[in-house]
């Protein structure tokens, strides 16, 4: 997918987010949210759709929110895309070097790889401003969500643990959260993807397309798993923060009776059948993936097709850093 493409998948995806979403974990992310100004930590935030859908919702409306991503050309479309949302809503919006303050709220956008930013390693030179390639305020080799260096109060990943290895992973995430830190998972995939009506090669199609998933190696390491929801439970207990709250986020993109998708949903539907086709080139014999996908995007052109993702959302905190 290009960057451009894949920016308007993930604004697309807001709408379906926003339904999937576990409003009683977001309760309890309210409840505990800091009654301060909190420092915000979103990793793989992306097109920083969450940013808007908080302020949206009423979670918070001051603080600092830092937006960590890999695709440096995804955070100036970051940037685009949030001017342009608080532009829509009568929001203020100052425009800063390294990102954008939304009424209240200062965004800052972060260039780095999850697990080397977990891990340290972001360096002196990652935190982006904008258009501006060539350096700009940073943390330099301090962890956390703070420009100056300071631990998150708040940690959020929105559909980003199943794409990395938790049991690696996690560690390092949650040392960039200050003691008894605050963290919400979302949208973590749990090994069910139902398109309908049936087809009679979905079995042997989403096999292989979890297959796929188990196996998936990204930046050298292993890149997230088919049932990363239910496990994350015992990975957290084993770190020492079990969840306080947990619930399905389940997508659900189906048409209207007139036949239509909601919004941009059926260029997301598109762009998930594109995926799971890509993953599969060298699993999957070339005519049985092509009569599959061919079947499921007549489907979607004629507001037939029906897609379900199972997901979990998790939020908790910590006592301490973990060791």
């Amino acid at each position: 997918m290009t960057t451009d493409a894949y920016a308007r998948y993930l604004a697309a995806k807001k709408t379906v987010d926003d339904r999937a979403i576990n409003q009683h974990v977001l309760r309890e992310l309210r409840r505990l949210m800091p009654a301060a100004e909190p420092r915000i930590l979103e990793v793989g935030a992306g097109l920083g759709t969450m940013v808007a859908r908080l302020l949206e919702w009423r979670v918070i409306n001051a603080g600092e929110y830092t937006v960590l991503d890999v695709d440096r050309q995804l955070l100036d479309d970051c940037r685009d895309w949030l001017s342009g949302w608080a532009v829509e809503r009568g929001v203020r919006v100052d425009q800063l070097r390294d990102g954008v303050r939304l009424g209240d709220v200062r965004v800052r956008l972060v260039e780095a790889e999850i697990g080397d930013y977990a891990a340290g390693r972001h360096g002196g030179g990652d935190s982006h401003g904008g258009g501006n390639h060539g350096g700009g305020n940073h943390d330099g080799g301090n962890h956390g969500g703070g420009s100056d260096g300071a631990l998150a109060d708040v940690l959020i990943a929105n559909a980003v643990l199943d794409l990395v290895d938790v049991p690696t992973a996690l560690p390092g995430l949650l040392r960039l959260l200050a003691p008894a830190g605050l963290y919400w998972f979302t949208i973590n995939y749990d090994g069910e993807t139902i398109f309908q009506p049936d087809h009679p090669l979905d079995d042997e199609i989403m096999r292989a397309y979890h297959r796929d998933m188990d196996e998936r190696v990204r930046y050298g390491r292993p890149a997230g798993e088919s049932r990363t929801g239910r496990h994350l439970f015992g990975h957290l207990r084993t770190i020492g923060a079990p969840p306080l709250a947990s619930g399905p986020s389940d997508w659900f993109v189906h048409a209207g009776p007139d036949g239509t998708y909601p919004d941009d949903e059926a260029y997301f539907v598109d762009q998930i059948l594109a995926t799971i086709q890509n993953a599969l080139t060298d699993r999957v014999d070339a005519t049985v993936l092509a009569e599959w996908a061919d079947a499921r995007r007549s489907q979607l052109a004629t507001g037939e097709l029906v897609y379900i993702a199972h997901q979990l959302d998790v939020a908790g905190r910590t006592s301490q850093p973990p060791s």
